[in-house]
């Protein structure tokens, strides 16, 4: 199973709280999955989050995980490749 792990930063005048939102898009534009979580990161500072997708792979090919900090609208968008088995 797919893992992604973020970095996220909290501004120095911020509270340190926030959600993050990460949406699985196959490349046909199709929603495979979604996880929506709650952070804190010390003001200042940055922290992680681990993501993992319960994702169906049935073959090779490339995913989509738009993650976005709902608080601040601040995304990126990242691929998660499959590949075949040799």
């Amino acid at each position: 199973e797919p893992h992604l792990v973020v970095l996220v930063r909290a501004p120095a005048g911020g509270d340190g709280n926030g959600t993050l939102d990460v949406v699985f898009v196959r490349g046909d534009g199709e929603e495979m999955g979604r996880n929506r979580q709650q952070f804190f990161v010390e003001p200042g500072k940055f922290g992680y989050r681990l993501v993992r997708g319960e994702l169906d792979f049935p073959g090779p090919g490339t995913v989509e995980a738009r993650c976005t900090i709902m608080e601040s609208g601040s995304a990126v968008t990242v691929p998660l490749t499959a590949l075949p088995v040799t």
